[in-house]
C-alpha cells in the first residue's frame, strides 16, 4: 500500500483521480482549497483536508510515499487574469513546498504540466522538441520542469498532458471537447473559431491510468522523466466531424468563423503513450470509446450551464470575493 498526497485533489483531474487510485488500496490524502467544491465523497481510503498546502509543516509531508501536484491555474485566459496570483501559484509555492520536502524520504514527486509548453509548433512533438510556451500558464509550466530537472533532490515524472476531456465530477465546459458535445446536445449548434490549429487530446481517464502505471511500476524508466500523454491529434474542425461520427448525433449544425485568436498549434507524437497501454490495447478503440463514454455523461448532465463549471468564471469571482 502506498501512501499518496494528491495537491489539488478536488478540482478537474484529481475528481477523476482519487477514486481511480482509491480502487488500488493506495492510502490517500488530498489537499484543497476546495473552492470548486468537494467533489471526492465516501470515498474509501481517502481524507480530504480543506487547506493551502503552504500552511502544512514539514513534518506532515514526511507520512507519504507520492506526491501527486496538480495544482496550477491551467486555463490560458484565467492564468492571464492576475497574473501576479499565477505565478505564486504556478511557481513561487511550488518552490516553498520542495524547501520543505527535498530531504525527505519521498520516493516520487509527480507534477502534471501540459503540452502546450509546445506553443506553435509546425514538426511532430516529442519529448526532445524544444518548448516554445506561448501564455503565462506555459510558460509557467516550463519553468517549474526546469527546476525540477536541476535541483535532482527527490526522483520526479513530468506529465505532459494533452488538452484533457472527459466527464468528471468537478466538470468544465471550457475544454474543447466537453463544450463542443456539450453544445452539440443541447443548444444543437457547434462553434468553431479558427479550426486549423492543431491539438493533442487527453482523456482524463487515460491521465489516470498512465499516473497509476507510474506509480504501481517497479521500473527505473520512468524516473526523472517527460512524457507527453494523450491518445489522438487533429484539428478543431475535424474534431467535430469526429464527435459527430463516433456519437451519431443527428440535428446539430457547425458554424466554423476562421478568424482565430489562438496561436497554438501543435501535433504530438503518440509514441510514449503507447508504451503504457497493455498489449491488447489500442489508443484508436480508447479513443472512440472515450468520446462516446464522455458524450452519454454530458446528455445526463442536469446543469450543463452551469458557470461553476467554466474555469475562467470560477476564478474571476474567486481573484474578486478575495481582493486579490
Amino acid at each position: 500500500m502506498s501512501k499518496i498526497l494528491i495537491l489539488g485533489s478536488e478540482g478537474y483531474l484529481g475528481s477523476v483521480l482519487v477514486p481511480f487510485l482509491s480502487n488500488n488500496d493506495n492510502y490517500i490524502v488530498g489537499i484543497d482549497k476546495c473552492f470548486f467544491g468537494k467533489n471526492n465523497r465516501k470515498i474509501r481510503n481517502y481524507k480530504l483536508i480543506k487547506k493551502d498546502y503552504n500552511l502544512l509543516n514539514k513534518k506532515f509531508f514526511k507520512n507519504f510515499d507520492i506526491i501527486i501536484d496538480l495544482v496550477n491555474i491551467s486555463n490560458d485566459p484565467a492564468s492571464e487574469l492576475n497574473p501576479k496570483f499565477t505565478n505564486l501559484t504556478n511557481y513561487f509555492n511550488k518552490l516553498k513546498l520542495f524547501k520543505k520536502i527535498n530531504s525527505l524520504n519521498i520516493k516520487r514527486y509527480i507534477y502534471m504540466s501540459s503540452c502546450s509548453v509546445y506553443g506553435n509548433n509546425k514538426n511532430i512533438i516529442t519529448e526532445k522538441s524544444t518548448p516554445k510556451p506561448i501564455s503565462l500558464y506555459s510558460k509557467l509550466c516550463l519553468k517549474f520542469e526546469k527546476y525540477l530537472k536541476k535541483e535532482k533532490k527527490i526522483n520526479f515524472t513530468i506529465l505532459r498532458l494533452g488538452t484533457l476531456y472527459g466527464w468528471s465530477p468537478r466538470m468544465r465546459y471550457d475544454i474543447a471537447i466537453n463544450k463542443i458535445i456539450r453544445d452539440m446536445v443541447f443548444t444543437k449548434k457547434i462553434e468553431i473559431l479558427g479550426g486549423e490549429q492543431l491539438r493533442f487530446f487527453c482523456h482524463n481517464q487515460f491521465a489516470c491510468y498512465v499516473i497509476k502505471k507510474i506509480i504501481t511500476s517497479h521500473s527505473k524508466k520512468s524516473l526523472n522523466k517527460v512524457f507527453n500523454v494523450g491518445n489522438f491529434n487533429t484539428n478543431i474542425v475535424e474534431l467535430a466531424k469526429k464527435i459527430l461520427k463516433i456519437t451519431k448525433f443527428k440535428g446539430a449544425n457547425v458554424y466554423h468563423e476562421k478568424h482565430n485568436i489562438d496561436k497554438r498549434s501543435y501535433e504530438v507524437s503518440t509514441r510514449s503513450a503507447k508504451n503504457f497501454l497493455d498489449v491488447n490495447e489500442s489508443l484508436n478503440k480508447l479513443t472512440e470509446k472515450s468520446i462516446f463514454e464522455t458524450f452519454k455523461k454530458i446528455r445526463k448532465d442536469r446543469k450543463p450551464f452551469n458557470k461553476n463549471k467554466i474555469t475562467l468564471t470560477v476564478y474571476k469571482e474567486f481573484l474578486e470575493k478575495n481582493k486579490i
